[in-house]
Order: C-alpha cells, then structure tokens, then sequence
C-alpha cells in the first residue's frame, strides 16, 4: 500500500499563490482544512482572523463546488448549538500525477488532497518509444478511470530531462481527455523535497540521487521558489576512471556515477558496504559546504540508486562533520516518502489549482 502522506502546510500550503483578495481569502481557508483536516466555520474565522462573513462567502463558494463538504455537528461540548465540522472531500479533488525521473518506469497515479494514490499506471521506459505519447496514454488512462473531476496533471522531472517538457505538453493538448487540464511541471529535487516537508521536518537540504545528483533547500525563506540545481561540480580528489560532461575526472558527479555502478556490480553486501562508505566520503565535503552556509541541520538523501542506505547516510555524516566548522551536529538520514515524486507533483496541482 502507497504511504499516505499529509499534504501540509509544508508540502501544500505555504506554495499556494495569492491572486486578489476573494482569491486570497480562498487559499487561507483551503490552507487551514489542509492543515487541520476539519474545522467548523468559527474555528476557521479564529485560526486564519479572517471576519465570519467572509468564512461564511467562502464556504457557500466552497460547498457549492463540492471541493468542501459538512460532516456533522461537532461533538465538543460547548454552550450554544453545535457547530458544523467542514473537511475538503478527499474524493472530490484529485490531481494526476506523472513521474518521469525513473530509469525503467513512467509512473502515474490519481492522488488525493492527502497525498494518497488511488489508482495507479506504469509503462516500462523504452529508449526507443516516444516519451510524450507514454505520458498522454497515461494520464488519459487515468483521467478515464478516475471517479471525480480532476483538477490537473503534474510532471516530475530531473534536470537532465527539461527538453521533454514542450513534446509532453502538446501530446497531453493533443489528447482529448486531458487537452483542458492545465499542466504544471516540477523539478525531481524540488518534488521531493516538497514531500519530504509533508513529514513535518522544518529546514533540511534534499538531496537527490540519480543521473544527475540534485539538490533543493526547505527553509522557511524558500518556500515559495523552485530551489533544484545539480550539485556543485567540485573537486573530491581521485581519478574517477570516467569524465565529467564538465570535463572533470575528479568531481562529485563522476564519482557518484561511478560508484552507484560500482554498487550494483558488487557480489556481494560486504563489497557494496564498502563502496557506500566511499561514495559517502566523496560526498561529505560538498555537502558541508551547503549545509555550513545555510546553518542547516539535516540533510536528507533520496533517489533510485543502489547507494541509498543507511551506510551511505552515515558515511557521508561522518565526512560531513569532519569538512565543517565546528558547531551543531548536522544529521544525514535517508528519505522514508514512497513514490515522492508523485506525491510532490500531486502537491503541486493542488496548490496551483486551488489557490
């Protein structure tokens, strides 16, 4: 079963652009059931300060639409008559998600405000086959199958694949089941580490591991920018055996390319160790140069490769904290989110959409 992840105010809220006051209004409320799950029209008035005729607009707006439902009277004991609990209809507002960063897989799914999927579609990933039209089959499969109006389609892709976007677009323009969705693309770094924020963790750097090693901050002052850039081309010493496409033999991003095929060849869990404590090594020192500038105290590693563990996280803490100044301890852990990407795109239709 997919892990359901909350689409919080990390992962869903605090990305919702405001557009005019009405439009405005309308993201705070949505921000808050995000949040809370459920509240009544006077608990919505109380946390967000706007003043009850303007909850009571919204959620008429709301209710009318279907995107917001009433599920029966508050059991708190109160004075007065019992308030009516408001919760947005997990069924009612769903986006497709589309993740394009796998190396044998296009992935998609039909996610829920929660970050839920309930239904799911792959197709192996053939070097020879058109991309764009394995995405259009999918999310008009999906649209298809899906039982309540979807609001519009997200793609997740790494930064070595932003030249498929154009051909994605017009094949889902082209395709009648999805040709009046609106599209929106997420970098791979960004995506997940918007769901990772969806776990609750305030400020950590996201790296993302693949065939390009990616990164993006969660902070409180990046919430509302893309922040995915290729980690920085720098000099971890050796010779790699291969060169860079910067032209390097001894930069972090041969190494790691190098190693995770190293990993998969190993024969067996004593050789891999080993080779994850070299590419944790490898990676220690440009991490610390990121982590030490933003006063970071987490780094989160996630990706599709064999590297990924936690002797990988330890070794690279432990040069980590060896090529920083000393100061507070900076943990190293592995992401615990299933199908991130999905999960961050769907984020991400969800903010736009009904903000």
């Amino acid at each position: 079963m997919a892990e359901t992840v909350s689409l919080s105010a990390r992962a869903t809220a605090q990305q919702l652009p405001v557009h005019g006051t009405r439009r405005h209004n309308r993201a705070v409320v949505l921000q808050t059931l995000l949040r809370e799950e459920t509240a009544s029209r006077a608990d919505l008035a109380r946390m967000t300060g706007l003043a009850r005729p303007t909850i009571t607009e919204v959620i008429r707006e709301l209710l009318a639409t279907g995107i917001v439902i009433e599920t029966g009277q508050s059991q708190e004991v109160r004075v007065g008559k019992p308030s009516v609990m408001l919760e947005i209809d997990r069924r009612a507002v769903q986006s497709i998600a589309i993740d394009l960063t796998g190396r044998n897989w296009i992935v998609g799914a039909v996610c829920a405000p929660d970050g839920s999927v309930l239904l799911r579609s792959e197709v192996a990933r053939d070097p020879d086959a058109d991309v764009a039209a394995s995405v259009a089959a999918i999310a008009a499969r999906l649209v298809k199958q899906s039982d309540a109006a979807v609001l519009g389609i997200g793609l997740g892709i790494g930064l070595d694949q932003r030249h498929e976007i154009t051909a994605c677009n017009a094949a889902l323009a082209a395709q009648p089941a999805t040709a009046s969705l609106t599209v929106h693309t997420g970098l791979e770094a960004d995506v997940v580490a918007r769901a990772e924020a969806g776990h609750g963790t305030d400020e950590f750097l996201l790296v993302r591991l693949g065939a390009v090693t990616s990164t993006a901050i969660i902070t409180a002052y990046t919430a509302d920018a893309s922040t995915a850039r290729e980690l920085a081309h720098l000099d971890v010493g050796g010779d790699a055996g291969r060169e860079c496409v910067c032209g390097s033999r001894t930069c972090v991003h041969v190494w790691l390319a190098v190693l995770a095929e190293r990993c998969e060849n190993a024969p067996d869990e004593t050789a891999r160790d080993a080779v994850r404590d070299e590419a944790g090594a490898r990676l220690g020192a440009p991490l610390a140069a990121i982590v030490s500038a933003l006063d970071l105290p987490q780094v989160v590693l996630s990706g599709d490769t064999a590297l990924l563990g936690e002797r990988l996280c330890h070794a690279a803490e432990t040069a980590l904290m060896s090529a920083r100044l000393p100061g507070a301890h900076v943990e190293v852990r592995g992401s615990e989110v299933r199908d991130a990407v999905l999960h961050g795109v769907a984020a991400q239709v969800l903010a736009y959409e009904l903000a």
